[in-house]
């Protein structure tokens, strides 16, 4: 039977890009898929076969790196989002089977599923949270503080109660924004999550879903019998250029072939000259790159990690923001590279930090065992499924 699923995200890269592989296996199963984001991501959605319905997102014209360590400017900015797509939900002539809504904008998510009375999913691309563990206190508490709440929680209660009195949906803000869903997607292995063991039926740990991307270009090995590593720091690059530099000049000095990937936010005339064993690139497949690659030198993207696990690649990982922090502990916490601090880097301590991981046969061994992880974690093919029966009311 066919169903009619509708996901909604905004216009991120980090978070639209996981969802694309299930989008467009939904569409090869016959399923009709309506995206709702930002006109700016509609070609890597309807390349995936899904019809996109476009909200005004006052996201990509904010300054992110000026909210990356304002929680209450991040969750304000995500809360607007989710009032900005809820108005354009109206414009949806038929109802979906079930609502599938990425874990940023869950105000949306939660209250239109309320308002239309209708099963939902949370797509979790990052870590999961439950009264075990808390990614949001992860980031901004600390790890000896997950469990405390800070003072701007009150605030963002009132907004989420307003916002669901809007649409006609009376709940309790703190269950709209805090209570465990009954279905959540998480694109991560269960053996990657904090206190994994704790999180119940209700959590599905299918790893990264990863298909074809026909949106990026595409990559060989240049042959040179040089080793390879993956230079990638996302949307980070554009607030973070010094950071950039740095790690490109250390790569500059080894023999070594790197691909410096930097998206839309920095134009590559900002990194000055460069050897011929250093190549950028604004988009590329990090697939392709990582099945070569001996390190992958990150942010702490989960995307970047995820895709590098699933070659069983390591990392060294350099957290720009409070963001990126909760990644980079998982990633020294279970030995899968080692973690530079942004206050420490020169391009002298990557250059050994690289080496030093590279030369680790633990570090490889530990990057295997995930990458085995993830890849019985089901990905694509059970992300699929578990959406399917929830939308045939079997989950």
């Amino acid at each position: 039977m066919t169903r009619h699923f509708l996901f909604m995200c905004q216009p991120d890269h980090g978070h639209v890009i996981p969802h694309l592989a299930v989008v467009a296996e939904l569409v090869r199963r016959g399923n009709r898929v309506t995206y709702m984001t930002a006109r700016s991501m509609a070609p890597q959605i309807e390349s995936a076969g899904a019809t996109v319905l476009c909200y005004d997102s006052a996201y990509q014209s904010v300054d992110l790196r000026k909210l990356e360590d304002d929680p209450l400017g991040l969750l304000s900015l995500f809360l607007d989002e989710s009032a900005a797509m809820l108005r354009a939900a109206e414009r949806l002539r038929d109802r979906p089977d079930l609502i599938v809504y990425d874990i940023s904008i869950l105000h949306a998510g939660r209250v239109l599923a309320r308002k239309w009375k209708l099963p939902a999913t949370q797509l979790i691309p990052v870590f999961a949270s439950n009264a075990h563990f808390s990614y949001l206190s992860s980031i901004y508490g600390g790890q000896e503080a997950e469990r405390e709440l800070p003072g701007w929680v009150d605030d963002m209660l009132g907004r989420t109660r307003d916002l669901a009195l809007a649409h006609g949906v009376e709940a309790d803000p703190a269950e709209l924004w805090w209570e465990v869903q009954d279905s959540n997607l998480v694109t991560l292995p269960r053996s990657f999550q904090f206190a994994g063991e704790t999180f119940d039926e209700r959590f599905a740990f299918v790893g990264p879903c990863l298909g074809e991307r026909a949106f990026l270009s595409g990559w060989e090995p240049p042959g040179d019998g040089l080793p390879v590593a993956l230079l990638s720091f996302g949307t980070v690059a554009s607030g973070r250029p010094d950071l950039v530099r740095t790690c490109v000049r250390a790569f500059a000095e080894l023999p070594w072939h790197g691909v410096v990937t930097l998206g839309d936010g920095m134009d590559p005339a900002e990194l000055g000259p460069l050897p011929p064993t250093i190549e950028v690139r604004r988009w590329v497949s990090h697939l392709r790159v990582l099945e070569h690659a001996s390190v992958a030198v990150t942010h702490g993207g989960m995307g970047t990690a995820m895709e590098a696990l699933y070659w069983g690649c390591p990392m060294v990982v350099v957290p720009a923001t409070a963001v990126d922090r909760p990644a980079a502990r998982r990633i020294g916490e279970l030995g899968l590279g080692r973690v530079v601090e942004p206050a420490e880097l020169t391009p002298e301590s990557l250059v050994d930090a690289v080496l030093a991981v590279a030369a680790d046969p633990e570090s490889r061994r530990n990057a295997e065992a995930l990458r085995r992880d993830i890849r019985a974690a089901g990905g694509t093919s059970r992300a699929a499924d578990v959406l399917r029966r929830r939308a045939a009311g079997a989950a």
